[in-house]
Order: C-alpha cells, then sequence, then structure tokens
C-alpha cells in the first residue's frame, strides 16, 4: 500500500512538471497533445525542472534596510 501510495505521489508530481514545463515553452512551439510523443515529453518534463530549479534559494543576502554589513 506505501509503494502505491509513492507512486500516486510521483506521477502526480511529474505531472505538475510536465505542466509547468509545458506552458514554459512559447505558444507557438507547443505541439497539441495528441501528437507529444516521448522525446516531447521529456523535453517538456526537463524544462519544467529547470523552471523550478530557478525559483532556488537566493545566493546573495540582501543589504539590512539600516546599512549595517553582514560580517
Amino acid at each position: 500500500m506505501d509503494l502505491l501510495i509513492l507512486f500516486m505521489i510521483a506521477v502526480m508530481f511529474a505531472t505538475i512538471v510536465f505542466v509547468i514545463g509545458r506552458y514554459a515553452c512559447p505558444k507557438h512551439d507547443r505541439v497539441p497533445l495528441i501528437e507529444v510523443d516521448h522525446v516531447l515529453l521529456w523535453t517538456a518534463l526537463r524544462r519544467g525542472w529547470h523552471v523550478l530549479g530557478s525559483f532556488g534559494p537566493l545566493t546573495h543576502y540582501p543589504e539590512d534596510p539600516s546599512g549595517a554589513s553582514r560580517a
């Protein structure tokens, strides 16, 4: 039963990543869903993963409003 739940979570996550990757593609390059093959599937998954990865943690700390520097 636990594996079924993990599988369902993985499928839902992959679906979300696919949808994000599909809409990250410019509209004039999108292919209708009926024409998506395995190459376009993996491309959309990869694009969605990269879009999600671009919202990662900050690489620098913003300046304090008081002007004090971090050491």
